[in-house]
């Protein structure tokens, strides 16, 4: 216990962690607030112009059909097409005056409509389009199900459950937030090393393993913490400014699976853990093997960023499995899971813990020779 007060005060002491923390929780207070105050307006207007610019296809598609009606009167298909043309346009326009005075329960009932009324359209009942559909009015009725706030479209609301925990999905995937995070994580070990500090351990004991697993537990700790804290923080500011909605919202994955919100965000803090961990593990391993913090930071933020470059690429998608970079965030799972395999996220965070484990153990023998060599010698 004193061994690890020692280390989060030196932690926390570091100039340069300091900054990076504080780096950290204004990023994502800054995005945060950007995100609801300049985006989601803009968001806003651009749905209610897609909303104007569907009325007016509806009402343009009406038009043709009835020119096309007055030449063929006697024309059941031509009749039949104006009958469900009609229909769709009575939808939108109601639609339309829902949005003005902003019933977004209204739009959202009468979007269901549309989709059920669609749906009645198709005939082929495995059809992608027939699957597609259905899953839409299933959404609808989990909303509904869970008394949670609609919206124009699929998983956007203000319900403030569902923007927190989409929103921490979603950054805790970002590239530029594994560099920041690599930046706190992997140069704890390597620091002390160039500026002699880890002689300081010959005193405590040297090379003992448990100074090494409180080396890495330390950055990890109190990364993690400030991340969920910041979280945690605008979760309180915007529920009491605007309600705090329910963790039951459903979230409509890439597959086409409803599930809660409160899962996929337990899912990615679970990942962004096993993330630090792997990070850390990393960091220290090759902290040992380098000796230089520059080295050791650039080494892992090269292969993030060169990582998320090269997956862009088509060759690259069925080889995406292989690297344990592609299972550090959990919307980058979600994005990817039609190349990825079935129990992604429990393959995902054994892959990162596996690793971390067999990269603390090379760690934790170079540790004791380094010290068996260097401060054996003093």
């Amino acid at each position: 216990m004193r061994f690890w007060v020692f280390e989060s005060k030196k932690y926390l002491a570091n100039p340069k962690n300091i900054i990076c923390l504080s780096l950290l929780v204004f990023i994502i207070f800054g995005l945060f607030g950007f995100n609801q105050i300049v985006l989601k307006p803009k968001l806003a207007i651009h749905e209610t112009e897609m909303v104007n610019l569907n009325l007016q296809e509806s009402q343009r598609s009406v038009e043709e059909l009835e020119r096309m009606a007055q030449i063929s009167p006697n024309d059941e298909e031509v009749n039949t097409q104006l009958g469900y043309a009609k229909e769709i346009y009575n939808i939108r326009l109601e639609q339309k005056s829902a949005l003005d005075k902003g019933d977004f329960s209204l739009y959202s009932d009468l979007e269901n409509n549309l989709n059920k009324f669609q749906l009645s359209q198709i005939e082929d009942k495995d059809s992608k389009e027939y699957k597609e559909v259905m899953k839409r009015i299933d959404y609808h009725q989990s909303i509904k199900s869970v008394n949670g706030v609609p919206s124009i479209i699929i998983n956007d609301t203000t319900d403030t459950s569902f923007v927190i925990g989409r929103t921490i999905v979603s950054w805790l995937s970002s590239t530029t937030f594994l560099v920041l995070f690599t930046i706190l994580l992997a140069d704890n070990l390597s620091s002390e090393i160039e500026s002699s500090q880890i002689r300081l351990y010959h005193f405590l004991g040297r090379g003992k393993v448990s100074h090494l697993i409180t080396k890495l537990i330390v950055p990890v700790f109190w990364t993690f913490l400030a991340t969920i804290m910041s979280f945690g923080v605008l979760y309180l500011v915007k529920g009491v400014m605007d309600g705090f909605g329910t963790w039951q919202y459903p979230y409509l994955t890439e597959d086409k699976t409803i599930v809660p919100i409160w899962s996929i965000t337990l899912k990615s803090v679970l990942l962004f853990l096993s993330s630090l961990f792997f990070i850390t593990s990393l960091g220290q391993l090759l902290s040992l093997v380098f000796k230089k913090s520059l080295v050791t930071i650039g080494m892992i933020v090269v292969s993030l960023t060169g990582f998320a470059t090269i997956a862009q690429e088509e060759w690259f998608q069925s080889m995406k499995k292989f690297f344990p970079f592609e299972y550090m965030g959990y919307d980058q799972i979600l994005n990817d899971s039609a190349v990825l395999p079935d129990n992604v996220f429990l393959i995902g965070m054994t892959y990162l813990l596996t690793l971390s484990i067999i990269f603390f153990i090379i760690s934790n023998y170079l540790y004791k020779n380094y010290f068996i060599r260097k401060v054996g010698k003093a």
